[in-house]
């Protein structure tokens, strides 16, 4: 058999890759050995030159160098410090770029030369290069002179006297420096603290300023900056009481027809604590000993004139609490003539045709003025004269006969009618037969007693009727004056001042009078039926409901709790009596006799219609 023989492709493969490869060593070698006889042709490489420079700075400041070469490497290059500063310190370098780097000089504190300097140098494939200078020159830093800024006013806050009111004076140095001085001020304010300063560039100090009163009123002065530069702050500040009393003369009056005089007093309290007054008034003077105002608040004080003294007067009310007192001149007027017969009924008993059958009315002014009154009176009656004048505090006698009369029983009401006021008594007449008469009527009975032609003025006696209790034996008296109006048959109207008492948890209550087992009178109070009370202005105001028609009733206003009530006032009124229906008008009579003659005429009718 014949074998094939090795092909030729398979065993020259091998040969032509090492081929190839020799040819690429080769031509690397030649452009290596081209490069190697250009750069010998241009001169050994050497590494790039530093930039060399003057940095100026201020002294005492820190100052970042910057560091270069001469032209660009395409390499990243180290920045080399050659020689340190004499003077200064050096950061470490820091690289800002491929080209550049930057470094940090520090002054030295005890620094006073002109100059420092310090040598850097680079390093790159060429190797490192010459060194270069950096020279630090430095130059005085410009100085800002200190710049005083402070307030141009302080106001302080209100305070009593004997406190203190503080506040702070804020001084500045806007400027550079040192800002030196002192604060002066003069009574009543003070400094707390230092009086002086030292402040540097762009800071501030606190002057702590006190202001210490003696008495009230608004006070002015002046905080004197000085130093190197002067400037007057203007200081303001008040001081007010801590209890204050109004009005600073308080007059007393009374209502017409009334003989208590009174006025009110209004003490104010600023503090946030409770005021205990103590009151000390003249012996002409009623009031409360002690008084309590709460914080914050004003509060109403009523001061009454005696009773017993209807001239005019002048008192002083003295009010003292811890460090504060006052005085409050008092002026209390005459009480105005205020008139009342002594006696309920004036009673004449004569026989007919007696001229001197009469009697006597006393008059009695119990204000503190003279009246001249007139007098009025229905006939057979008669007064001597018919003006009179009832002295202040005094009493005056009226004489009143019955002249012309017949015999018989007659009545009527001798009315005195003053400025002051009026007042009325009832007077009786009993006038009986002449001797011979009587002896022919005792045979023949008792004759009727005859009316007198003229009707008395029922009503206007009942409304003049004494007071049921007796003053002395009065529970509460009416000291503030009558406050009711506006009656009619079963209402009632009170108005009173405001300012009397407090006007929250009012109740309104009616005297209630009974007899004891022993025979002693006995005067209780008994609540009404719930009244509308509502505020007028600075009035009060209850509207009474539910009341009986023609009964004289007395109430009084009552604030608080049971256990600890306080009566503001009392009032006396009259409710209308209810008129009958046939006595209203006599018109009315004729109108019922035609109405009820019509309706018998129509019953009539109709039962005739029934038929």
């Amino acid at each position: 058999m014949f074998r094939r023989a090795p092909s030729i492709s398979g065993a020259t493969f091998p040969v032509l890759h090492k081929t190839f490869i020799v040819a690429i060593l080769a031509a690397a070698l030649l452009s290596s050995a081209g490069a190697q006889g250009r750069r010998d042709s241009r001169g050994p490489a050497v590494p790039p030159p530093v930039v060399s420079q003057t940095i100026p700075a201020q002294r005492g400041e820190k100052v970042t160098v910057p560091l270069a070469i001469h032209g660009t490497r395409g390499e990243m290059l180290e920045f080399l410090i050659r020689t340190p500063p004499s003077h200064g310190k050096l950061s470490a370098v820091k690289n800002a770029a491929m080209n550049t780097a930057t470094v940090i000089y520090t002054p030295s504190a005890k620094g006073g030369t002109a100059e420092d300097r310090f040598t850097y140098a680079v390093r790159g494939s060429e190797g490192v290069s010459a060194p270069g200078v950096i020279a630090i020159r430095f130059s005085e830093p410009v100085v800002v002179p200190p710049r005083l800024a402070a307030p141009n006013e302080i106001e302080f806050p209100p305070v009593f006297p004997g406190q203190r009111s503080t506040a702070e004076l804020e001084i500045a140095n806007e400027g550079g420096g040192i800002l030196e001085g002192a604060v002066a001020v003069e009574e009543p304010w003070s400094i707390e603290g230092l009086k002086i300063f030292k402040i540097a560039a762009h800071r501030k100090a606190i002057i702590r300023l006190i202001f210490a009163p003696s008495q009230t009123g608004v006070r002015t002065g002046e905080a004197i900056i000085t130093g190197s530069q002067r400037k007057i702050v203007s200081l303001r500040a008040s001081a007010e009481q801590r209890l204050d009393v109004t009005p600073a003369q308080l007059k007393l009056t009374a209502q017409p027809g009334n003989q208590t005089r009174m006025g009110v007093l209004k003490v104010t309290n600023r503090s946030e604590e409770d005021a205990s007054i103590a009151m000390e008034a003249g012996e002409r003077l009623l009031t409360d000993h002690i008084v309590r105002v709460p914080a914050r608040t004003t509060s109403s004080v009523p001061i009454f004139a005696d009773a017993a003294v209807g001239a005019a007067f002048d008192e002083v009310v003295k009010l003292s609490s811890k460090e504060w007192s006052a005085s409050v001149n008092v002026h209390a007027v005459a009480v105005g003539a205020i008139l009342k017969f002594t006696a309920a009924e004036v009673h004449i008993s004569a026989s007919a045709g007696d001229a001197a059958a009469g009697g006597t009315a006393i008059l009695e002014n119990s204000g503190g003025e003279p009246v001249t009154v007139r007098l009025d009176v229905e006939r057979p009656f008669e007064v001597a004269t018919r003006v009179v004048t009832a002295p202040a505090r005094g009493r005056v006698e009226i004489p009143i006969s019955a002249r012309d009369a017949k015999a018989g029983i007659f009545h009527s009401a001798l009315k005195a009618i003053g400025e002051g006021g009026s007042a009325t008594v009832q007077v009786k007449a009993e006038i009986a037969e002449p001797a011979q008469i009587q002896t022919e009527a005792r045979s023949t009975g008792p004759a009727a007693e005859r009316q007198p032609d003229s009707t008395p003025a029922e009503s206007e006696a009942k409304e003049n009727d004494p007071p049921l209790i007796p003053a002395d034996a009065r529970d509460v008296p009416n000291i503030l004056g009558n406050f009711a109006h506006g009656t009619g048959t079963d209402t009632a109207m009170l108005d009173w001042p405001a300012n009397l008492g407090p006007v929250e948890n009012l109740r309104i209550e009616e005297r209630v009078l009974s007899i004891s087992d022993a025979g002693d009178l006995q005067i209780g109070w008994s609540p009404l039926p719930p009244a509308k009370v509502a505020p007028a202005g600075d009035h009060m105001t209850a509207e009474l409901r539910g009341l009986r028609p023609g009964t004289l009733y007395t109430v009084r206003v009552v604030s608080g709790k049971d256990t600890d009530a306080a009566v503001i006032f009392t009032a006396d009124f009259r409710t209308t009596a209810n008129k009958p229906f046939l006595a209203a008008s006599s018109a009315r009579t004729p109108l019922l006799v035609v109405t009820l003659g019509v309706l018998l005429f129509a019953i009539w009718r109709t039962r005739r219609a029934g038929k």
